[in-house]
């Protein structure tokens, strides 16, 4: 493989992914594309160690939990409303806690299982003052009925045309869970009988509809995952090939096939507070390639559910300022569908952002679905981006 050109390469790579069955966060599938990530590392001299760790997977089925709580604590108001706001609080609390992989309560509940990741490092070809994370996660996504593309780039483009921002449909769920404190707020205020029981059934309601939906995706079939995220790991492996060729002169860069991200991230967090006191804050830069094979590139600026969690703007910048170098169109997004594995480290004070890549309408082709085949992923794409990390990294070598 390592005589093969470059767009052979990419594509070797995907292919040997998408080509796993199940791939899904902690499962056998995952497994093998650890060891197959791990062989690719090791033909790049990178010596890697394949670190499990426990997660707890079942990402859907504990924001489905969240949803039914909330719509028990309406139940609860009946009763006592002062029970029903205290567990509510909890909840809420929970739940932020989960959408921004900062702490899981809820989620703990349920059983975990064992999945891992793949860390390969490459030395400063000097003395290492600073370090560059590359994270890119090897496991594939659950399908689901809301992931359906014709539908799903059709609400995209809905979203971008007449609201100017990527579809809101995460916020509509936190949008459910606020009608239970409200109802029960409204409950307590104006006491039982007449429109407080109906106020009090809507919110019910309200909740059980994610309850539905996320509990549907806990049991969809996985996808082949070839963009989402083989292309990223094939990107991963390029920079490992390009920087192992020309090392970076007082650069450490870590390489980190992450397991368990279709956990809402779960599984880089687990990294973060197992190998995060390793790092340096103020000289540690996680850059994160995502579905990075169809459409175009897209530097990462924020990302968030309950709210936007915005990214250093400084590493961003100079995202962008490789971009320009190199002559790639870059745009920067703000992701309200969901977060990538920039969040963990972000959100725990670390320097990241990431490269996404998307068509027209701000969608990422295939996303989740069966569809998410080696056969729509561009070679010349994926080469973009791996051009514009290199540079990133240059950059940070040499100017930072």
């Amino acid at each position: 493989m390592t005589t093969r050109k470059e767009p052979e390469r990419l594509m070797d790579d995907v292919s040997a992914l998408a080509e796993i069955p199940n791939r899904g966060p902690a499962t056998e599938g995952e497994a093998r594309a650890a060891l197959y990530v791990s062989r690719r590392m090791t033909d790049l001299g990178l010596d890697p160690q394949v670190a499990p760790f426990r997660v707890v997977p079942h990402f859907p089925m504990a924001w489905a939990l969240h949803a039914l709580f909330l719509a028990a604590t309406c139940l609860i108001a009946v009763t006592s409303p002062f029970a029903a706001f205290v567990a509510q609080a909890l909840i809420f609390i929970s739940f932020w806690g989960d959408s921004t992989t900062r702490f899981y309560w809820i989620r703990s509940l349920l059983p975990s299982a064992t999945s891992r990741h793949v860390i390969g490092r490459l030395a400063a070809k000097g003395v290492a003052k600073k370090t560059v994370v590359f994270a890119a996660h090897i496991d594939s996504g659950q399908m689901g009925m809301i992931m359906e593309p014709v539908q799903a780039e059709r609400v995209c483009r809905f979203h971008k045309r007449v609201l100017g921002t990527q579809p809101l449909m995460l916020s509509l769920v936190v949008a459910a869970f606020l009608t239970a404190p409200v109802a029960v707020l409204h409950y307590r205020v104006m006491g039982p009988g007449g429109a407080s029981t109906y106020i009090l059934l809507a919110a019910i309601v309200a909740n059980l509809i994610p309850v539905v939906i996320f509990s549907q995706l806990e049991f969809a079939k996985i996808s082949p995952g070839a963009n989402d995220n083989g292309s990223g790991v094939a990107v991963m492996l390029e920079m490992a090939r390009r920087l192992r060729a020309k090392p970076a002169e007082n650069t450490e860069v870590v390489f980190v096939g992450v397991g368990s991200e279709e956990t809402y991230m779960m599984g880089m967090a687990c990294f973060m507070e197992e190998h995060g006191h390793r790092f340096d804050r103020n000289h540690t830069y996680f850059l994160v390639p995502e579905s990075c094979g169809n459409g175009t590139p897209r530097v990462i600026v924020a990302e968030g559910v309950v709210s936007m969690h915005h990214h250093d703007p400084e590493l961003a910048g100079l995202v962008f300022l490789a971009a320009r170098r190199r002559g790639i169109k870059a745009d920067p997004v703000t992701l309200r569908t969901g977060g990538t594995d920039c969040t963990p480290p972000s959100v725990r004070g670390y320097a990241a952002t990431g490269i996404i890549c998307m068509n027209e309408n701000d969608y990422v082709p295939n996303y989740h679905w069966n569809t998410d085949l080696p056969r729509d992923v561009k070679p010349d794409v994926m080469t973009r981006v791996a051009d514009i990390f290199e540079e990133t990294v240059r950059i940070i070598d040499k100017d930072l």
